[in-house]
């Protein structure tokens, strides 16, 4: 009997050892990132930290992704927008009601939304499945935050953008932040599932899996 808990122990391990190395997040360059010629620069950077990019493609998505993309029907989603875009405010010196025109969380987060809509079809999107060990975190980090003035250096949020929600806000339009890359492991699932339904999701190695993943000594 031990032997045999043994041997599930161990294949239980291997395919969680195995998830982590070939865990998938969906990312995108936008219309901001397309229109500037930074898809290369964003493909070498995701490429060069050693994941797989098993997935690519470039659309102008319609109205009805993009509502499914974003939670638009989450009230509290929708709220926090508002909120991002109230926090914004701080240490500007800037009125709340003077500057957005309300200082209502849902009636300002609506506003946002209608905004990401416009801004997702401004122009094409490169949407694409990454691969690899914890893509879904080293992704993120490859992004830098969402929002580009507080962006470190050295990410691409940081290195090639510096809006704000502030400014973005009273210009009515969406802050461009060039990427968006899946926030955990559910919205990693149900993004690809949205974008590349049916599609080949592409299985293959790199030269330096070996050295980088693997015990080769």
């Amino acid at each position: 009997m031990a032997k045999n808990n043994k041997q599930v122990y161990d294949s239980r391990l291997a395919k969680s050892v195995f998830n982590i190395k070939h865990q998938r997040t969906f990312c995108m360059v936008k219309p901001d990132g397309v229109m500037r010629g930074l898809v290369g620069e964003i493909l070498r950077r995701i490429e060069k930290s050693g994941l797989r990019i098993v997935a690519m493609k470039m659309l102008v998505p319609n109205q009805e992704i993009i509502k499914k993309h974003y939670p638009a029907s989450d009230e509290a989603w929708v709220k926090r927008l508002g909120d991002k875009g109230i926090s914004a405010l701080e240490g500007l010196n800037l009125d709340v009601v003077e500057t957005y025109g309300t200082d209502d969380r849902r009636e300002l987060g609506d506003m946002v939304v209608k905004s990401l809509i416009e801004y997702m079809q401004s122009g094409p999107c490169v949407a694409m499945v990454v691969e690899g060990v914890q893509a879904i975190d080293m992704v993120r980090k490859l992004a830098g935050s969402t929002i580009p003035s507080q962006a470190e250096m050295g990410t691409i949020r940081g290195d090639f953008s510096v809006d704000t929600p502030a400014v973005a806000n009273v210009e009515k339009r969406a802050i461009h932040n060039i990427f968006h890359a899946s926030e955990n492991a559910a919205e990693a699932e149900n993004e690809i599932k949205l974008w590349f339904a049916g599609e080949k999701i592409h299985d293959y190695s790199l030269a330096g899996d070996e050295v980088m993943y693997n015990k080769h000594y």
